[in-house]
């Protein structure tokens, strides 16, 4: 009786396990109709029709939800699109179902992602996400370490960088951790770094900061600038805080230290505390420009717009024939944003004085569009030489000549502008804005919606998706 019932339970359990293991195991059908899809949606993706994209995707997890590929992608889509709550939330709806190694890895995509978008909250968090995970803990670990950094929280940056890392986490973890040491110890700093092997990657930054390392001296405020602009230069603004504000009444009329500190808070976003160091501290000297620049960008995110271009001005006219291009254009944004056109023609005279390049003419462009003086828009616009201008000014270019030939109803020559648009970058989406709106004044109002609709696609900065809404209101 007992061996019938033994031979019973062995047949039981090879049979239960049968059934199981067949509903466990995928299809060569459905692997390969899950591969099917997700090369259609690679095609998408390369042709940036996004939407039609995730819906593909998504199709295929369904098909086969323990298949990170096709996850992966969607994630990398929203990364895209800055769509980082629904990036999280859809591996947190992933559950169980893949390995944890996967998701580690998609929790870290999108940590890195708010990392660099500086909410470093959320990146904290999808890191802690990966970390509980224990799969790539290494990574997740260096990403909570370099968060720390940011959210000035110095002493769990350094007890997170002494973890067991290799390889090239290991190495730029010791470089982040030598930081941290040189603030109150520089010979421990270079015994941190003195072993490891750089490699490629990290060659110059090794080199780099050896080189600092090496070159201080007894001089306390000497050395706080030195390696509080390195600090800055790496990204690391609270290291540079940290090391300097318990100098700052000895600085005096040390411009050097005083500036970076100031830099070091506005990249950190204390835009008052960069003010009070600044406007407190400030003495004649060749930073003048720099400094005057910082707190024009404090008073700006502050909104305080009067004395920032009170600010602006005084770095230009410090600053003088030497006045960086990047200063002018900066300010110029601002202008031309708020309408202020009468004060970006005043700095705009001042430029021409010192540039003579294509750049020039194409704010002109712009200061006149909103003006609404064609006479003077067109003189500038015949100004630019095409030929002569960089990649990036290209479409600026071309998008406001083409906004001023479809306002004018000038619409075959529209038509060859954005010939023109079309050969340099199809899925620019200022040529797709403009291609809905010449076919919205042609009456191709499906045209019109279609082209709308791939401009809202394309755009990932949000440079024209209001002004596509718009557009397609006006259609429907």
């Amino acid at each position: 009786m007992k061996k019938i019932l033994s031979s019973f339970l062995l047949v039981s359990i090879v049979v239960i396990s049968s059934v199981l293991l067949s509903g466990c195991t995928i299809s060569d059908e459905k692997i390969n109709e899950y591969n099917r899809m997700v090369s259609e949606a690679d095609i998408l993706i390369e042709g940036r029709e996004y939407t039609l994209a995730i819906e593909k995707l998504s199709t295929a997890t369904e098909l086969i939800p323990s298949k990170v590929d096709a996850l992966k992608r969607i994630v990398d889509i929203f990364i895209l699109k800055n769509r980082l709550e629904e990036a999280t939330k859809i591996i947190d709806d992933s559950g169980m179902q893949l390995s944890e190694t996967d998701r580690a890895d998609l929790y870290i995509s999108v940590g890195d992602a708010y990392y660099v978008v500086e909410n470093y909250e959320k990146a904290l968090l999808n890191y802690q996400l990966a970390k509980g995970l224990s799969a790539q803990k290494q990574r997740a670990l260096l990403g909570i370490a370099k968060t720390y950094l940011q959210k000035g929280k110095i002493e769990e940056a350094k007890s997170t960088l002494k973890s067991n890392f290799d390889g090239d986490i290991l190495i730029e973890s010791k470089l982040l951790l030598s930081y941290i040491e040189a603030l109150t110890d520089s010979q421990e700093a270079k015994q941190t770094i003195e072993d490891i092997e750089p490699g490629d990657t990290w060659r110059d930054a090794y080199t780099k900061w050896n080189g600092i390392l090496d070159s201080l001296t007894t001089d306390e405020l000497y050395n706080g600038s030195k390696l509080g602009k390195e600090y800055l230069d790496s990204g690391y603004p609270y290291l540079a805080i940290s090391l300097l504000q318990p100098n700052l009444e000895k600085m005096g009329e040390y411009a050097d230290g005083i500036y970076i500190l100031g830099k070091a808070y506005y990249d950190y976003g204390e835009y008052q505390k960069s003010i009070d160091v600044l406007e407190e501290n400030t003495s004649l000297s060749d930073l003048n420009q720099y400094i005057y620049w910082v707190l024009a960008r404090d008073y700006n995110f502050l909104g305080d717009a009067n004395t920032s271009m009170s600010y602006y001005d005084s770095a230009i006219a410090y600053g003088a024939k030497e006045a960086q291009e990047i200063l002018y254009t900066e300010y110029l944004d601002i202008l031309v944003e708020d309408n202020l056109t009468e004060k970006a023609l005043e700095v705009m005279k001042s430029a021409e004085r010192i540039f003579a390049k294509e750049w020039i003419s194409i704010y002109y462009m712009d200061i006149y569009s909103l003006r609404e003086d064609n006479e003077k828009f067109i003189y500038y616009m015949n100004k630019v030489s095409y030929d002569k201008l960089s990649e990036t000014e290209k479409p600026e270019y071309l998008f406001s000549k083409g906004k001023y030939l479809i306002k004018t109803s000038k619409l075959d020559e529209a038509q060859l502008t954005l010939d023109v648009f079309w050969e340099l970058d199809q899925y620019d989406p200022r040529y797709n804005l403009l291609v809905g709106q010449l076919n919205f004044e042609k009456g191709e109002l499906e045209e019109a919606r279609v082209y709308a609709k791939k401009a809202i696609e394309y755009d990932l900065e949000g440079i024209v998706s209001n002004d596509a809404q718009t557009l397609l209101a006006q259609i429907d």
